[in-house]
């Protein structure tokens, strides 16, 4: 079955932070699963990411869809570039782990970083206990880029790597 990334509006962000479900699976055209829409402080910190910043619209996260409509996870940036970088993050729901669904949705997110002349460089913060999640990066190419200190999550590893386009 093919993957592919669909893009979510600030009207999809806002139905399923207030727990909307058939509002957004109206919206989008898609079905979602209680997992998917039960990550409410994802769909919120989307919606604070686009309070008078209108440059984020469209570098926020995404449903990893499977198939034609069934959404099996979330992948995206954490905001527009700045200095050339942004930050990616995904969520496979466990149902779909270990079938190489997020390596696929962070090839996804890498070929849209190297098509933006804006974007030099991509990286992943994760919690150093998240082993699987090291994993999908190191094989998606990104190698250690120290360590970062998140007001929210703690102590993070942080990878990176850079995304040459074609006139870089």
């Amino acid at each position: 079955m093919s993957l592919r990334l669909a893009p979510l509006s600030p009207d999809v962000f806002g139905a399923l932070a207030g727990g909307d479900v058939a509002a957004a699976e109206r919206l989008t055209g898609l079905s979602m699963t209680p997992w998917f829409a039960g990550r409410t402080e994802i769909w919120q910190y989307m919606l604070t990411l686009l309070r008078g910043r209108p440059e984020n619209i469209g570098w926020l996260m995404q449903a990893v869809v499977l198939g034609e409509h069934e959404v099996i996870g979330n992948a995206g940036f954490k905001g527009a570039p700045f200095r050339g970088e942004v930050e990616l993050g995904y969520s496979i729901d466990p149902a779909h782990r270990r079938r190489g669904h997020a390596v696929a949705a962070v090839e996804v997110l890498l070929d849209r970083a190297r098509s933006r002349p804006a974007v030099s460089r991509v990286v992943a913060r994760i919690a150093p206990a998240n082993d699987a999640s090291i994993a999908v990066v190191t094989r998606a190419g990104f190698v250690p880029d120290g360590d970062v200190q998140s007001p929210t999550s703690g102590h993070q590893l942080q990878f990176a790597r850079l995304t040459p386009g074609p006139d870089r």
